[in-house]
């Protein structure tokens, strides 16, 4: 048996010749340094890959819990959209392409208008999802009304426990990648309502965030419901798409 520490000179396929010193301890000669330290890196870079799968598996479950998606609008994808008709090609390609390279900074927004039954809850709740898995960034689709109650149920709260502030609920909805405001039609009870979803508003407005907004109203319409400024805010810069086709709805005898 050769002595401890006793060395040979060996050749590695992919390094060349190296000194290999032989390990009593274990009865082996050491391994090509430079392949042994690739295989350690390898090593490395699989185990940050799966940290990094794991946190951004958590960070996803975390955003679809705050998402407003439910029921059905978990399972609204674009491919499951049913579009047989060339208008409605049109509008999903458009949402689509919306979802898949409007800048978060752009102060870009889009209206989605027309019937009951048209599909525009699906293709916003698609947007939303394309966004928290596809872009790796927050979403939500919310009512006006639902972000009120959200806001509305911080009132009294202790600021020093976990639970939201209103403040804090503003600043999230505020710097969120992509708001989808669902269902714009059923009038607030205050203008002290309109104020608090102004507020959400006016800071994606200064953020330059884009914002879709849903309805079966016409715009003109919307701008009483909503209230002058969160109107003209959510105007600027948007494209208006029109669902003129019949309700799925009824086309399907429900």
């Amino acid at each position: 048996m050769p002595e401890t520490n006793a060395t040979r000179l060996e050749c590695c396929e992919v390094h060349g010749e190296y000194a290999s010193r032989f390990v009593a301890k274990t009865g082996q000669w050491t391994r090509c340094w430079s392949c042994v330290e690739a295989e350690l890196q390898a090593l490395d870079a699989r185990a940050q890959a799966d940290d990094a799968a794991q946190q951004g598996a958590a960070r996803r479950e975390q955003r679809i819990a705050e998402s407003g998606l439910e029921g059905r609008m978990l399972r609204a994808t674009f491919s499951s959209y049913t579009a047989h008709r060339a208008d409605q090609r049109e509008v999903l390609e458009a949402c689509k392409t919306f979802a898949e390279s409007v800048d978060l900074e752009s102060g870009r927004n889009l209206w989605l208008v027309g019937g009951v039954g048209t599909g525009k809850t699906h293709l916003g709740a698609a947007m939303v999802t394309h966004f928290i898995h596809e872009r790796d960034t927050s979403a939500a689709i919310l009512s006006a009304r639902e972000i009120i109650r959200v806001l509305r149920a911080t009132w009294g709260r202790n600021v020093a426990g976990d639970a939201e502030t209103e403040i804090q609920v503003i600043d999230r909805l505020g710097r969120m990648g992509l708001l989808v405001l669902d269902e714009i039609g059923a009038g607030f009870s205050s203008d002290a309502e309109r104020v608090q979803l102004f507020d959400v508003i006016d800071m994606r407005y200064k953020l330059g965030r884009p914002t879709v907004v849903l309805s079966n109203l016409t715009a003109k319409d919307m701008k009483p419901i909503l209230g002058e400024r969160t109107f003209d805010r959510l105007r600027e810069g948007a494209t208006l798409l029109t669902c003129s086709w019949p309700s799925h709805r009824v086309e399907a005898g429900q």
